[in-house]
C-alpha cells in the first residue's frame, strides 16, 4: 500500500506496530530490562523510514543491520547510534548488499 512516498508492506506493519508499543512503554513506565525505550523508539521510527522510504532493500541485510544496531543501544548512545546506522546502510547501499 503507498501512503505518499512510502511504501507500507506487513514487514512494516510490526515496525508501526513495535512503535506503539514503545510509546505505550514509555507512557505507562513499563521497563525494559537492559535497553533504554526512547533510544529504541528512535531507531524503529528510523527503521520504518528508511525501510518504507526504499521497498527495494534486502530484507536479509537490512535484518542483519537492524539488529546490530539495536544491540549496539546496549553500550552506545543515541548518536553514536544513528552515525553508525546511516554510515552502515549508505555503505551496504554504494556496495550493492540491500
Amino acid at each position: 500500500m503507498y501512503l505518499g512516498p512510502f511504501y507500507i508492506n506487513t514487514k512494516e506493519l510490526f515496525l508501526i506496530m513495535t512503535a506503539v508499543i514503545l510509546g505505550l512503554a514509555i507512557k505507562f513506565g513499563w521497563g525494559l530490562y537492559w535497553f533504554d525505550k526512547r533510544v529504541l523508539l528512535v531507531l524503529v521510527v528510523l527503521l520504518f523510514v528508511t525501510k518504507s522510504v526504499l521497498s527495494t532493500i534486502n530484507n536479509e541485510v537490512f535484518f542483519l543491520l537492524a539488529i546490530v544496531s539495536i544491540f549496539l543501544t546496549l553500550y552506545f548512545n543515541l548518536f553514536q547510534i544513528i552515525i553508525f546506522y546511516l554510515v552502515s546502510f549508505t555503505l551496504m547501499r554504494w556496495l550493492k548488499l540491500i
